[in-house]
């Protein structure tokens, strides 16, 4: 079975040793190259046979006038080199640069959180010609399978599924208040903050206000407040 020829790309050498390391594990997998910047790593795939590069799409030398920045490294790859895959590889994963990162070129997206496994998974559907986007990363938003098969046109984070006054209201159920403490709160009827509870279920898909609450903690989009003693009493 032939290996899957990887490159990587990143101008910390404590990851590049890192991902070396852990790649080397790999029995599909053999990593052909490295470079801390873009003006090695074109120096080098003249040479070399390359399926997938792993690239820190948001590289940061100032040392090196010659640095092209990783989306342009999308770009000119995708032009000049059309059969290797781009599987960016970034602590960067909002919504906006996401959708830039796979317009210019990129097959995928992995997170810098996720695991060595994830990473691994991640190589084998880019060189597969299927496109990947980390599952922390997916999760955060809203709409990816319609920017992904093109139905639309920008990538929207889940976060902004509300309101303003919808995450207002959201941030005070979290702590545990009232819709007459609200309505107080903001200075709007317990109607209009019953209406906004609604419209916040039925968007998130969720059936109360309990799953409500949990479903933005888990985005992180509330904190929810801790239960004091006297909550407890």
């Amino acid at each position: 079975m032939k290996k899957i020829n990887v490159f990587h790309v990143d101008d910390h050498e404590i990851m590049r040793d890192g991902i070396k390391l852990l790649l080397a594990g790999d029995p599909t997998i053999k990593i052909v190259g490295q470079a801390a910047s873009a003006e090695q790593m074109f120096n080098r795939l003249q040479n070399i046979d390359v399926d997938v590069i792993v690239l820190d799409i948001f590289l940061n030398d100032a040392d090196h006038p010659m640095e092209i920045e990783g989306l342009k490294i999308c770009r000119i790859v995708k032009k000049t080199y059309p059969s290797i895959r781009i599987l960016a590889h970034t602590s960067y994963d909002d919504a906006d640069k996401v959708a830039r990162v796979i317009r210019t070129g990129a097959f995928g997206l992995v997170s810098k959180k996720c695991g060595f496994e994830e990473l691994i998974y991640a190589i084998k559907e880019v060189w597969a010609r299927r496109i990947y986007i980390s599952r922390d990363t997916a999760d955060k938003l809203k709409n990816l399978g319609n920017f992904l098969t093109g139905t639309e046109e920008n990538l929207r984070a889940k976060a902004e599924l509300f309101s303003v006054r919808e995450r207002e209201v959201l941030n005070l159920l979290a702590q545990g208040k009232s819709s007459r403490e609200i309505s107080a709160m903001l200075d709007i009827t317990e109607r209009t903050v019953e209406t906004h509870r609604k419209n916040m279920i039925d968007k998130a898909g969720m059936k109360n206000t309990v799953e409500l609450v949990a479903y933005a903690v888990s985005l992180r989009l509330v904190v929810k407040e801790p239960a004091t003693s006297s909550d407890v009493l």
